[in-house]
């Protein structure tokens, strides 16, 4: 039998350093970049900012769609939400968006936090701003008549709906509500009305344009003492 001829000691060190310099380019890519090409193809199928609708990387942009593809630490926001999502009036009207909503979030361990949406109907909570966050979590919604009013009925709810189920893990709101869809695939947008003839009636206070110079609350009744 023939020996196979061993490397020597320079040939085998070098080609040690050459594996660990390409493991190293690959490492430094997926600090930079995403390679996971399933969430790459999410962010993608985003497409382009609606300019006319709202200003494009903004508090107020994208309302309806999943935050958390980009604002996560596989995405390309600058910014990490942990929950976040938009409320509707109703069912069907993408320019029908609830702003200065009570958004109330209770987690497993009695911690609850709220938050008020923008006057695009957005809510987005920082890691920072909910430090304990654990899944599942439960989620109401309220609307007042006039939030942060000084009149006896300004806290007087206009409608409240809470989630009859609860979130798992996701922290995109619109992962499962999903604009124009309502199937077994999704229950559609977060809707505090189950008919744009109900808004109709009950007549809310819709704002658009937005952003606007409005004042607006932006602390829940339970957080202003």
């Amino acid at each position: 039998m023939h020996r196979l001829p061993t490397l020597s000691l320079r040939s085998r060190i070098g080609k040690l350093l050459m594996t660990l310099a390409g493991v190293g380019a690959v490492a430094g890519m997926g600090s930079s970049c995403n390679l996971d090409p399933v969430h790459r193809a999410g962010v993608n199928s985003l497409g382009d900012e609606a300019e006319d609708l709202y200003p494009p990387e903004s508090e107020w942009h994208r309302p309806g769609e999943p935050c958390g593809l980009c604002h996560s630490s596989a995405g390309p926001a600058d910014n990490t939400f942990v929950l976040a999502g938009t409320i509707f009036w109703g069912p069907d009207r993408y320019d029908r968006r609830v702003d200065q909503a009570y958004v109330r979030i209770a987690g497993p361990e009695n911690t609850t936090k709220c938050f008020v949406t923008n006057c695009n109907g957005n809510f987005f909570v920082r890691p920072v701003e909910y430090q304990n966050l654990k899944f599942p979590l439960l989620v109401s919604v309220e609307r007042v008549k006039n939030p942060g009013g000084r009149e006896p009925d300004a806290e007087q709810p206009i409608r409240i709906r809470r989630m009859t189920s609860h979130i798992g893990r996701e922290a995109s709101c619109a992962t499962c509500h999903i604009l124009n869809l309502r199937d077994f695939g999704s229950p559609g947008q977060i809707r505090l009305f189950d008919t744009e003839s109900e808004v109709d009636q009950a007549n809310p206070p819709i704002t658009i344009p937005c952003p606007d110079e409005a004042p607006r609350v932006t602390r829940c009744p339970e957080d202003r003492q």
